[in-house]
Parts: structure tokens; C-alpha cells; sequence
């Protein structure tokens, strides 16, 4: 079950990917002279590539996941070692970490250094 989900959120991902990059080149070759719709093709683009950027970083997260399944791994909080919670996994099936754990570290408190 969470295997299929990371899946489908992979190929969600990389449609999702495909499609802001041909945005991005339909963008390009729509070019105007007119200066106000070059600045507008202009923040199109930026914004269909800084989208990207989360999707490839979600993307990264997706595979991790699925790498830890293969290597028998996964639903283990890589800060403490200790199991993940089965309905946390449900919520965020490329969860790293124990509730708890992700909130300190989103508040800054603490780091994989720690």
C-alpha cells in the first residue's frame, strides 16, 4: 500500500515536472518584443522553474524512500532509529522521521548533526 503510493506520487511528480518544462519552452518561443510581455514570459518562467525545484526536491524524497523499502530500512527515524508511526507513514509515505524529530528540526533545534 505505501509502496503504491510512493509510486504514484513519483509519476505524479515527474507529469507534474514534464509539463513545467514545456511550459517553460512554450514560454520561450512565444517570445514578444513588447517589453511588458517579455517581463511576463519572463516571471512565467521563473516560476515554472522554481516549482520545479520543489518537485525535483519531493522527487528526491519519493526515491529516497523507495530505496530504503529495497534496502529494508524504511519506516526507521533516521535521527533516533526508532519505528515511524504507521499513520504518520500514511499521511507523508517519504517521512524521515518521527513526529517529533521533524518538528524540532523545523524549528531549528535539531540537525542530523546532533
Amino acid at each position: 500500500m505505501l509502496r503504491a503510493r510512493l509510486v504514484e506520487e513519483r509519476e505524479n511528480i515527474l507529469k507534474a515536472y514534464r509539463r513545467d518544462l514545456q511550459t517553460g519552452q512554450e514560454s520561450v518561443s512565444e517570445a514578444s518584443e513588447d517589453m511588458v510581455d517579455r517581463a511576463t514570459v519572463a516571471y512565467s518562467r521563473e516560476l515554472a522553474f522554481s516549482i520545479s525545484d520543489s518537485e525535483r526536491t519531493q522527487l528526491r524524497l519519493v526515491d529516497e524512500a523507495l530505496a530504503r523499502m529495497a534496502a529494508g530500512t524504511y519506516g526507521v527515524c533516521q535521527y533516533s532509529g526508532q519505528p515511524i508511526g504507521f499513520k504518520r507513514l500514511q499521511v507523508v509515505p517519504w517521512a524521515r522521521f518521527r513526529v517529533e524529530y521533524q518538528e524540532m528540526m523545523e524549528q531549528g533545534l535539531l540537525t542530523l548533526d546532533n
